[in-house]
């Protein structure tokens, strides 16, 4: 697939929240079961659904949990190894089970900066997720220096203590040509020696007929991102600098299944209330969409 953006227009000044085509940030969030997209959204979710399906391949709602449930265990893991303020890169829409609903049901004093390019993703995290040590920040992760020079990040991180640096399923919204391990090493090289990188990135490893349709479609429906599946070589860069923890680069499903904790609602006094994202059926794990790890930066 292509890894230059093709040529196009000046932005569409009558359409500041980008309405009139599908949007990614909203697409994952009607993936999820969300209701902050649009009919657009829906009807390009649909589109590439049906292309794997036909593909004998799982939809995205699968995948889109999974990678929730994925999340959680990474977040998990960085809290159990002393991290305390965690980077949230490409963060979309508020959807359930965020970062910081996850860090501080076990770390109350953790920090969270959550960072997105999207207006709308803006305004919205800064309506659901405002609270006691969480930044949300509109900028644009390409530039790394809008997010580090920003003084509400500054105010709120320790840049001397670890940070955890999240890229989840983000980085494959990206053109080689805006250079995304660059980006990945800016900020590793911004962070103190302990912090961690966690990232989730499409493959076309298992699935390359699948993965060529969905970016495809995102180019002919004119998503305002691409869908770039790479491969393991490709994603293995971005840990450029950082040591992969066990058990390295895999698909979600395979990365600590042991941590698995899913953030339950908790209203029932009963019990301990139903997981707030559906669970993963047996036969949807493990989809192969994604490669996903953690690495250490542990450079002196």
């Amino acid at each position: 697939m292509p890894a230059e953006p093709p040529a196009t227009g000046a932005p569409d000044s009558g359409d500041p929240i980008g309405a009139r085509y599908p949007n990614t940030a909203r697409i994952w969030n009607y993936q999820l079961g969300g209701n902050d997209n649009f009919a657009v959204d829906r009807e390009a979710s649909e589109a590439a659904n049906a292309l794997v399906r036909a593909l004998g391949v799982p939809a995205g709602a699968a995948t889109a949990v999974e990678s929730r449930h994925l999340q959680q265990r990474m977040v998990d893991y960085m809290l159990g190894q002393g991290v305390r303020q965690f980077l949230d890169l490409g963060s979309g829409l508020p959807n359930m089970a965020n970062t910081h609903q996850i860090a501080h049901r076990t770390a109350a004093d953790a920090r969270i900066v959550y960072v997105d390019i999207d207006p709308l993703v803006s305004s919205y995290a800064a309506a659901l997720m405002a609270g006691p040590n969480v930044v949300t920040l509109r900028a644009d992760l390409r530039e790394p220096e809008q997010v580090l020079g920003n003084t509400q990040v500054r105010d709120l991180f320790d840049f001397g203590q670890p940070v955890g640096i999240m890229f989840m399923c983000v980085l494959h919204c990206l053109w080689d040509s805006e250079d995304p391990w660059g980006v990945v090493r800016q900020f590793r090289d911004a962070v103190a020696p302990g912090s961690y990188l966690a990232l989730s990135h499409m493959t076309r490893e298992a699935h390359p007929e699948a993965a060529e349709g969905l970016f495809r479609i995102s180019q002919d429906l004119h998503w305002n991102t691409p869908l770039i599946s790479r491969d393991r070589a490709d994603i293995a860069r971005f840990f450029d600098g950082f040591t992969l923890v066990e058990p390295g680069l895999v698909a979600p499903a395979q990365w600590r299944p042991d941590l698995d904790n899913p953030l339950r609602d908790g209203h029932d006094p009963d019990d301990c209330g139903e997981p707030v994202l559906k669970l993963i059926s047996p036969e949807d794990r493990g989809v192969g969409w994604h490669l996903c790890g953690v690495g250490l930066n542990d450079r002196p």
